[in-house]
């Protein structure tokens, strides 16, 4: 997994401020040139295609097997019993542990936003993600991430450089301008501002912590 370097990290931020700067003054959100060989849907525009990290937020069914090894006489016998009881408790603790919800990085992919959707190449299959089905936005620029949370599929979290102007360009597009010019967690990206620490680990944002940007 690649890791981005600072000056990366900082024109990311810099983009970001500015596109946040014109939307606010009454710009559009920018258009690419849609890509040659996507098919796309009548009137669909493409804003923006950068590699991103996508984690999506699900637990899992995890199944472990117990063992039993107890031989020879009544000494031997108990400490197998026992060394087997230690090992089926830490089967169980992983178990537990793999299973419980939680971030799931899911690879670095190129990642497109149109005025539609959020598209992405991922496991040798497209994926895709409706404006639409978004329920709430989670940006969070200042940590280089942005989640979406859907209705009826499971959250993703995005996150990279683009992050900050993948969660400015969301903001507009799904709630407005004054939803972007509100919101605290936009508040402060002055163009000539140093770029901030990127996300602290791969718990930050996650489900029920700080961060979120509701409607």
């Amino acid at each position: 997994m690649a890791e981005w370097s600072d000056d990366v990290m900082a024109e990311g931020w810099r983009q970001a401020c500015l596109l946040r700067e014109r939307l606010l003054t009454g710009s559009s959100v920018p258009l690419l040139a849609p890509p040659n060989t996507i098919r796309l849907f009548p009137g669909e525009v493409v804003h923006a295609s950068a590699p991103m990290r996508h984690e999506v937020w699900y637990g899992m069914d995890v199944t472990y097997s117990q063992s039993v090894v107890a031989f020879g006489g009544p000494v031997l016998f108990a400490a197998g019993l026992l060394a087997s009881a230690v090992g089926n408790a830490r089967a169980r603790s992983n178990a537990a542990r793999m299973a419980a919800e939680q971030w799931r990085f899911h690879g670095e992919n190129q990642t497109i936003l149109t005025n539609h959707r959020i598209l992405a190449f991922a496991g040798g299959r497209w994926l895709t993600w409706a404006h639409q089905s978004v329920m709430e936005l989670w940006a969070a620029p200042r940590e280089f991430a942005v989640v979406l949370v859907f209705s009826g599929i499971d959250p993703l979290r995005l996150t990279g450089p683009a992050a900050p102007w993948f969660a400015v360009a969301l903001a507009f597009i799904l709630y407005g301008q004054g939803f972007l010019a509100e919101r605290p967690e936009f508040q402060g990206m002055g163009t000539l501002r140093a770029h901030p620490q990127r996300a602290s680990g791969p718990n930050a944002l996650g489900p029920g912590e700080e961060g979120r940007a509701r409607g």
